[in-house]
């Protein structure tokens, strides 16, 4: 810990997804300060560095992990090195935030949880969604009895950043876990916080588009799209549907839930770019209610007026 009793944060990776889901909230924030930033191309390291004033940078991970002067990491690099970071700061005693998905396999994963189990430190996997107004107020009202007993129910996450050749490394094998890990896990983790842990799954995972690699080589595709048909531990049913090449016009990136029960029903979508941009929630209530409600601002209390 700091002089200042505030964590000391050390970053890896230096992508545009860092500076918005890390650098541009932690450097501003009351408990914790990124002291250092690790990151493999140097100059795009040094600009990083500059732009948010950390002083440190290491292009080498692992010697920021040991070097003693950080609390906490941030694992914010691709996929399949997940592992190997997270089993270093473990051993290193140092606190971890990972990206998901957590790992390539579950075995990984395993072994991720058993090491920093051992180690005693804090770690948390950044499911973002999950601490947001919107999905928090739909999980009151189910938790408030609004649908009743769950029959079925559809979660889908929508994007179309994938739908041209070009080379992305969450769509090749070797490094990445397609659709399903860049989208579909965020909707598995919403759909169980939601509804119940899922008991048995049967999945279909497609890919669309070839691509090739810097040297014109044919990548060997993740999937840019994923379908799961699942049972939940309550004895309900349901889809859970992630795609990369879905043409969505203005919208940039869409999220739409719907959850039917024995009282009631929910539907609640989330545009995140274009005309129709923003949260739309619809319920239905047995012999009462229907129609889109808003979201209380108690809530919303505290965020910026754009989020």
């Amino acid at each position: 810990m700091s002089k200042s009793n505030k964590v000391r944060v050390g970053v890896i990776g230096t992508s545009g997804w860092t500076e918005f889901a890390y650098l541009d909230n932690l450097c501003d924030f009351e408990h914790g300060e990124v002291v250092a930033l690790s990151g493999r191309n140097p100059e795009r390291l040094a600009e990083v560095a500059a732009k948010y004033g950390i002083s440190k940078t290491y292009a080498d991970w692992q010697e920021m992990i040991w070097s003693g002067e950080i609390d906490a990491v941030v694992v914010a690099s691709p996929d399949e090195v997940h592992h190997e970071m997270v089993m270093n700061a473990a051993r290193a005693g140092v606190h971890v935030i990972c990206e998901k998905p957590l790992a390539t396999n579950a075995q990984q994963a395993l072994e991720m949880l058993e090491a920093v189990t051992d180690a005693g430190v804090v770690t948390n996997v950044l499911f973002t969604y999950l601490h947001a107004p919107a999905f928090r107020y739909l999980r009151d009202l189910l938790n408030d009895g609004l649908v009743g007993k769950v029959y079925h129910s559809e979660f889908h996450y929508l994007m179309g950043y994938a739908r041209d050749s070009q080379y992305h490394w969450r769509l090749d094998a070797a490094r990445g876990t397609g659709a399903l890990g860049d989208l579909g896990v965020h909707m598995i983790a919403l759909a169980q916080w939601l509804i119940a842990p899922v008991a048995t799954v049967s999945a279909s995972l497609h890919n669309s588009v070839d691509r090739m690699d810097a040297d014109g080589h044919l990548v060997e595709p993740a999937n840019d799209s994923a379908n799961l048909v699942v049972e939940y531990a309550d004895g309900s049913h349901g889809t859970i549907f992630a795609t990369l090449v879905a043409n969505l016009g203005d919208r940039f990136m869409e999220q739409r839930i719907k959850i039917f029960g024995e009282n009631g029903s929910a539907e609640f979508t989330i545009v995140y770019d274009g005309a129709n941009k923003g949260p739309h929630l619809w319920v239905s209530r047995e012999g009462g209610e229907s129609g889109e409600v808003s979201i209380p601002e108690s809530y919303l209390s505290g965020l910026p007026a754009d989020d």
